[in-house]
């Protein structure tokens, strides 16, 4: 092997082996000191840290530490063997509480850099030592000597979105490893106040998931905050029917997947006051993120004031929800079961489905090789790639017979078809606004009722659309789409999830309406369009 990629190789490998060996030792360090799960339950959230950033010290032994475990909730830090103390010793933020004013929960020393006392405006925490004292629902720092002054908390400036402790009600469910759930909440006088219920799968992303859940739950109620991986998103829901008279907001971390799995289940539920929901992405495409203006991604260490700083500017919108039919063809020796499948973004056939598809197969065999965004979007190039050779969809209008709102369109020589209902499509192209014919369309917009229909010559023209380097085949609009698909099978894929599809009649109608939240204004997304294709 040559020398230069024999050390890369040896670089790649050491660096492999530090980062499993450094979570073998967390895992090792949690185990060994029985620390619990996180739960809503008495005690600290524990979670290892390997070294912190900034000089940190020991809340029961005061002196300085470099690794250690800090509380999720309360942000308690100590050295590893003195998690059990703690958890004797300091109590953690709670819940629930029985209390009928909300009193600061002080928490010693470990101050941000530049804290300033809350009473007397000088600066705090600037010693060497565990020193001075921050409340760790509103936030605000202050002086041991002046810690007296202060003492009713208002929940700082995120009030509006926290459910304070002293509305709350837990009681015990389950048989087994029991745990608590919330029981009733009462609407506390804050002005404007709108409940935000954070959902994220801590599964998800390299090591994403788990980090936002943790820095969320150090901000809000730790029942506000809830992982997908443990509770269903039916359950997690509960919140809407405890709070009925005010407008409870949903934030889904995840990608377009999760999404579309919470909207799901807020269906299903058939709420009578439903919550609005809003995003922050941590998927792969992201294509309903970026329209709502929430951005193409995030990552881990984002700072979440950030985004509930950017809830308190964002706007109700409305989302088309679409309803496929999908009916196979009869024939005398099988038998295949119509289904109805749900679509947000868009739905195609061919060549487009073919990419996502032969990544789906690839990310269930090798799950742990596709834990991070960049290492997807290269697979996505390497799939696409490999079809502009094999043309695995070649001669696929030979297939298809396509209706727009009852009327058959002709369909020239393609390998893709793609019905659009938001105007990003494959992980940010807004093929839609790239045409340059003569056709005279409405804006695509998720808001109209109509649904976009273009076509795709081959994965070469689906790359050259990604650079801006081609103009998409506009086939037409649509308030209903019929695509009968015959001679033979084609991959198929609805936001994000491929199969193969048989021979079947596939009609695609209005469903429903969810209720979002946008980063942007909708009419300036779209007047940010027009602009484009005036330049």
């Amino acid at each position: 092997m040559d020398p230069a990629l024999w050390s890369i190789f040896m670089m790649v490998s050491i660096i492999v082996f530090i980062v499993l060996l450094s979570r073998l030792y967390r895992q090792y360090r949690l185990r060994h000191y029985e620390v619990p799960a996180p739960d809503i339950r008495e005690g600290h959230q524990w979670f290892m840290v390997d070294t912190f950033p900034e000089p940190t010290f020991c809340n029961i032994g005061h002196y300085q530490i470099i690794h250690g475990a800090q509380c999720e909730s309360c942000g308690v830090r100590v050295d590893d063997h003195s998690m059990k103390d703690a958890n004797m010793q300091l109590p953690c933020k709670a819940p629930c509480s029985t209390e009928e004013v909300m009193r600061h929960h002080w928490v010693q020393g470990n101050l941000p850099l530049s804290s300033q006392c809350d009473v007397c405006a000088e600066e705090c925490g600037t010693l060497n030592q565990l020193i001075d004292q921050r409340c760790c629902w509103c936030q605000r720092t202050v002086h041991e000597q002046c810690i007296t002054k202060t003492n009713l908390c208002n929940l700082g400036k995120y009030r509006a979105e926290i459910v304070p402790p002293t509305c709350i009600e837990l009681m015990w469910t389950g048989l087994g490893r029991k745990h608590l759930i919330v029981k009733s909440v009462k609407k506390p006088s804050i002005p404007h106040w709108s409940p935000l219920v954070v959902l994220a799968n801590r599964k998800s992303g390299n090591n994403e998931g788990e980090q936002l859940l943790r820095t969320f739950r150090s901000v809000l109620n730790p029942t506000q905050v809830i992982d997908l991986h443990d509770i269903p998103p039916e359950n997690c829901l509960e919140w809407c029917h405890l709070v009925t008279d005010v407008k409870v907001r949903v934030l889904v971390c995840g990608g377009d997947g999760t999404i579309g799995w919470v909207l799901n289940a807020i269906e299903n539920l058939k709420l009578k006051n439903p919550p609005q929901v809003c995003i922050l992405p941590l998927g792969t495409g992201n294509d309903l993120s970026r329209v709502l203006g929430w951005g193409d991604g995030c990552h881990s260490d984002i700072d979440v004031t950030d985004v509930l700083d950017q809830l308190k500017w964002s706007y109700p919108v409305s989302l088309d929800r679409w309803k496929i039919n999908i009916i196979h063809e009869k024939h005398l020796l099988i038998s295949r079961p119509s289904k109805t499948l749900i679509m947000n973004n868009y739905v195609s056939l061919g060549v487009d489905a073919l990419v996502t598809l032969n990544f789906h197969k690839r990310r269930e065999r090798t799950p742990w090789l596709f834990a991070n965004r960049l290492v997807n979007k290269f697979c996505y190039f390497t799939y696409g790639t490999k079809d502009v050779l094999e043309r695995e969809c070649k001669d696929l209008h030979k297939k298809l017979k396509v209706e727009l709102d009852d009327e058959e369109i002709y369909l020239p020589e393609i390998e893709g078809l793609v019905v659009l209902n938001i105007a990003s499509w494959g992980g940010g192209c807004r093929p839609w606004d790239l045409a340059n014919d003569d056709k005279v369309f409405k804006p695509a917009r998720y808001d109209d009722g109509l649904l976009e229909v273009m076509a795709l010559y081959s994965s070469f023209h689906i790359a050259q659309l990604q650079v801006g380097l081609a103009s998409p085949l506009r086939l037409g609009q649509a308030r209903k789409v019929k695509i009968t698909l015959t001679g033979g099978n084609a991959p198929m894929q609805v936001d994000g999830e491929p199969w193969e599809q048989h021979p079947a009649e596939i009609t695609i109608t209005h469903h429903s309406v969810a209720s979002m939240l946008a980063g942007c204004h909708p009419d300036d997304f779209f007047d940010d369009d027009d602009d484009d294709d005036d330049d």
